[in-house]
């Protein structure tokens, strides 16, 4: 496809690219998987995510702020594709919730279509954040299109399901997939205003497969919302380096009181957490600041926050959680994503 998105200009009023027959774009994208050695040096290797609060509503399951979707009417190529991956909630639950990260769109694998290349990113990358995983195999084919009725057509190829994986695991990667793919349709402005998208998966182009030894994969699968994690760190992303002392962390999350609660730590020192000594005393894990910020939405809603926090040069870990206090009153850390970071 060479830099060309074809998904994009369909939207943009090529009718050149659909086909009379049932309005469906199509779009190839062979990806070969075994020399990807990430991403080119031009990009940064841990990118910003976008600012915008309706970014983050959209991808939650918003369907008004679905509408509000920005760049839904350029044509300049979005920077970033969204990828979900999956983290334990450290609730006493322990269960398997929903994450996004964004990585850089541009690559030697792109294929100019982002719904492809954010799945196939899905598939064969790692977070940047350790504490999420993904249980895909590397596809070494990935294509998609689109249909006038935001139907997402998603063919994969049988590789990417080496792994038998137990019921609950099986149904919350394939949600990933479904997670992925509309995202990464929305963020690149393909989803048409007021209208839910849905995925239809194909394996080596047939429907049916049985995912990971048990999920048919028939039909049109929708977001199952519930598979969202409650708190999201959405800026900074793990690992990023900043000059600035002052870091704006942003986010969403619900919270029946409309308030989640922050703390920023003392992080290792990288030689440290590579198991080798560092030059010097460490102050590892010690508090740094802590606080409240509010959720700009009701209470019992999904929201966005953001807060600024002034920290000399180090190394740190940013928490972020609902505090809620049990039968007895003692109060808890729930839902807690961190990120880890460092001020030069």
């Amino acid at each position: 496809m060479g830099n060309s998105n074809p998904l994009r200009e369909s939207r943009l009023g090529l009718r050149g690219l659909l086909f009379s027959t049932g309005g469906v774009l199509l779009v190839s994208s062979l990806l070969l998987l075994p020399g990807c050695t990430g991403f080119y040096s031009g990009e940064p290797e841990t990118p910003s995510a976008p600012s915008s609060s309706d970014v983050v509503a959209a991808d939650l399951g918003s369907q008004a702020a679905a509408r509000q979707e920005p760049d839904t009417q350029s044509s300049a190529p979005s920077t970033v594709l969204p990828v979900y991956w999956l983290g334990r909630a450290g609730d006493p639950e322990d269960s398997v919730l929903l994450y996004r990260e964004f990585t850089p769109a541009a690559g030697p694998n792109s294929s100019g279509d982002p719904i492809a290349d954010a799945v196939r990113h899905m598939t064969a990358e790692k977070p940047l954040d350790e504490d999420f995983f993904t249980p895909w195999s590397p596809a070494s084919r990935v294509s998609s299109s689109i249909s006038t009725r935001n139907v997402i057509t998603v063919d994969i190829s049988s590789d990417a399901f080496e792994e038998q994986l137990a019921p609950g695991m099986a149904e919350n990667a394939v949600q990933q997939l479904v997670f992925t793919a509309t995202a990464a349709a929305a963020n690149a402005g393909l989803i048409t205003g007021g209208e839910v998208s849905s995925v239809l998966v194909l394996v080596d182009g047939e429907a049916g497969y049985r995912a990971f030894g048990d999920v048919e994969l028939s039909g049109e699968l929708q977001r199952d919302n519930s598979l969202v994690a409650p708190v999201w760190i959405i800026n900074p992303q793990d690992g990023e380096v900043r000059d600035p002392s002052t870091v704006v962390v942003s986010g969403s999350g619900h919270s029946d009181s409309s308030t989640l609660s922050w703390r920023i730590d003392s992080a290792p020192d990288a030689e440290v957490a590579n198991g080798e000594p560092a030059d010097g005393d460490t102050t590892d894990g010690d508090p740094v600041k802590e606080g409240a910020t509010d959720l700009e939405s009701p209470a019992g809603t999904t929201g966005t926050y953001s807060f600024t926090v002034a920290l000399p040069p180090g190394r740190y870990e940013i928490s972020v959680f609902r505090l809620e206090s049990d039968d007895a009153g003692k109060q808890h850390e729930r839902f807690t994503d961190t990120k880890t970071i460092e001020i030069k």
